[in-house]
C-alpha cells in the first residue's frame, strides 16, 4: 500500500505526511477496529508515519497537545508505538521528548494503578502543570519539525517503499 504523490511534491516539506495521508483520511471518524485493520497492512516505516501523524495532527494548540498526549497514553495506548516509530527513523531526540511528555501525563494523572479523567482545562486550573506543559509543547514543536525533515529525507532515500510518483 503506497501513496500516490505528484512529481512536484516529491521534494515537499510535507512529503512524509503525503505518504500516509490517504491511509489516515480513509479511517477518519471510523472505529478502532477499522484503524487497526489499515495499520496492520502497512510496513514498519508506514506504521511509524501513521502513528506519528495521527498524534501530531492533533497538537495544534497547547490544550490539544496535553489532552491528546494523555489520550494516546491512557486510552488508546499507542504511545509506545509512536516512540517505536521514532526509533525506526532513528530520531532519538523525539523519543526523549515523548518520554518527557509521558512523565508529565503520568505524574499529573496516575493515582496508584488508576488514571484520573484528563481534561484540557486542567491547564487553566494548575499553573505548574501549565508551565511544564508550555515548555514541553515548545520543545515538541521544534523537535517535531526536525523529525519531519528527517523522515522526509529517509523517504526520499527509500521512495519505492513509500510512494508512487504520478
Amino acid at each position: 500500500m503506497k501513496a500516490r504523490v505528484r512529481a512536484e511534491n516529491v521534494h515537499s516539506k510535507q512529503l512524509s505526511w503525503l505518504c500516509i495521508k490517504p491511509m489516515l483520511v480513509s479511517v477518519r471518524g471510523r472505529d478502532m477496529a477499522a484503524k487497526t485493520e489499515i495499520y496492520r497492512k502497512l510496513h514498519e516505516g508506514q506504521q511509524a508515519l501513521f502513528l506519528f501523524y495521527s498524534y501530531h495532527n492533533h497538537t495544534k494548540s497547547m490544550a490539544e497537545f496535553y489532552w491528546f498526549s494523555a489520550y494516546n497514553i491512557i486510552e488508546i495506548k499507542s504511545w509506545n508505538g509512536i516512540k517505536n516509530g521514532m526509533r525506526f527513523f532513528r530520531i532519538d531526540e523525539m523519543v526523549t521528548v515523548l518520554d518527557q511528555i509521558e512523565r508529565l501525563i503520568t505524574d499529573k494523572n496516575k493515582v496508584g494503578e488508576d488514571w484520573r479523567e484528563v481534561l484540557p482545562m486542567d491547564l487553566e486550573k494548575d499553573p505548574i502543570l501549565f508551565q511544564r506543559t508550555e515548555a514541553l509543547y515548545a520543545t515538541y514543536q521544534t523537535v517535531a519539525q526536525a523529525a519531519i525533515t528527517h523522515m522526509n529525507e529517509m523517504i526520499l532515500q527509500n521512495q519505492e517503499m513509500y510512494l508512487e510518483v504520478e
